[in-house]
């Protein structure tokens, strides 16, 4: 009898004893991993390459498929952050990992005929799929770093960023090798699974109190609930600056190869330079998240409109015969200037409505990338109706100059509050 009860006081402590959480730095390298492989929703503009010269499919109907996949990525956070309350962030992620495999195997059966197919596929289950892991793995990311959100963020979301120059080069290589492309889409799925799946075991709830050393509290003065968010003047300012933001972000990078060809720009190169405006895509989130970081929400996100609106006259000036130079400079600036949008939606949702309900407040907030995911079908809806992408940088021009007014706007209610 004294054997058993011996037995039973011992083993919890040897199962605890045996039982540590990972590091921070560890965390936040296997969210950057699992980052970089469904970060490829930003490659569309390569891995959309072979459906023009094969099934005919113009820019905007592709188009339309990039806005299709960005609105189905905001649904797909807000349904995951449910999950991860009711269920775990882990089970979400891997949700998210079959969801993607679905997706990629359904657009390796493309046909001339089944351009419905490529939208539910790519668009649809895609979008879901890498939705519901994104929040997941960013909510879980912050709550590990409440002091040093900004630096967090745009360390995980580089990884987001860079997936096209890895990724998506990877993909055009193989679409050009004897797999083709309906091989390489099978591929693609097969590798995001495998590493979606063991990444979630690094996907683990922040413990009570941050590890000694590692952390300090939240600069947060009020935790907000999302009814008590949404009523907040801050919310709405922030939703539509995030809205004007990435409509033009949006719209460029989903035919960032197509406005570099109508600029100049050597048909052997536009690979290349889509893949480095993915890095600075990924210079962009780690650049902006120290800069919230040290100088605050206001002067960030007027550094970053500044950024939109040097670019927009950058490749304004090379589609009006400025040579190829001003639009290589233009769209790899827009990737920056984009790469701090994902950025300011993290760390603003985090200093203005705390972290206590990050991950339901973050997905509220980031569906103003549904309205906001239209920038590429209006793009190629006027180049398809133009024959030129000058109109669309003529009226995001416009959009930018709302912007302004929508920070400062921001800058004084968030003063008041």
């Amino acid at each position: 009898m004294a054997a058993c009860v011996y037995s039973v006081e011992r083993r919890p402590r040897i199962f605890m004893a045996e039982r540590k959480l990972p590091t921070r730095a560890a965390i936040l390298a296997a969210g950057c991993i699992m980052f970089l492989f469904t970060g490829t929703i930003y490659a569309w503009s390569i891995l959309s390459a072979p459906f023009p010269v094969e099934f005919g499919w113009t820019s905007a109907q592709l188009g339309l498929n990039f806005t299709i996949v960005m609105s189905c990525f905001c649904i797909g956070g807000l349904a995951g952050s449910f999950v991860t309350r009711r269920l775990s962030a882990r089970t979400t992620v891997i949700i998210g990992a079959v969801m993607c495999f679905l997706g990629y195997f359904l657009c390796s059966r493309i046909t001339a005929h089944s351009l419905w197919l490529l939208y539910l596929s790519y668009g649809g289950l895609i979008g879901l799929g890498v939705g519901c892991s994104y929040n997941a793995v960013l909510g879980t990311v912050m709550g590990w770093f409440p002091d040093k959100k900004g630096f967090a963020s745009g360390v995980l979301l580089m990884g987001f960023g860079c997936s096209t120059l890895v990724m998506g080069n990877i993909a055009e290589i193989l679409f050009r090798s004897a797999l083709g492309w309906r091989a390489t889409y099978l591929l693609l799925g097969a590798a995001t699974l495998v590493v979606l799946l063991i990444g979630s075991r690094w996907v683990i709830a922040a413990p009570p109190v941050v590890p000694s050393g590692e952390g300090a509290t939240d600069a947060v003065s009020r935790e907000y609930t999302t009814g008590q968010m949404v009523k907040t003047g801050a919310f709405w300012l922030l939703f539509f600056i995030i809205v004007c933001s990435n409509l033009i972000g949006t719209g460029v990078i989903g035919h960032s190869r197509y406005i570099a060809v109508e600029a100049g720009v050597a048909a052997g190169i536009t690979a290349l330079v889509v893949g480095l405006q993915s890095v600075c895509n990924g210079l962009g989130r780690l650049a902006f998240g120290a800069l919230f970081d040290k100088k605050g929400n206001t002067f960030a996100m007027l550094a970053d409109v500044s950024g939109f609106i040097i670019s927009c006259l950058l490749l304004l000036l090379s589609l009006r015969g400025g040579g190829a130079v001003p639009a290589v400079i233009g769209l790899l600036l827009v990737g920056f200037s984009y790469g701090g949008m994902p950025t300011m939606t993290s760390t603003v949702t985090a200093n203005c409505f705390g972290t206590r309900n990050y991950g339901t407040n973050f997905s509220i907030v980031n569906m103003s990338m549904l309205p906001a995911s239209f920038g590429a079908t209006l793009v190629g809806a006027a180049q398809t109706g133009s024959g030129t992408y000058v109109t669309a940088f003529l009226l995001f021009l416009g959009v930018t100059a709302l912007v302004v007014l929508l920070d400062l706007a921001f800058r004084y209610v968030a003063r008041r509050r």
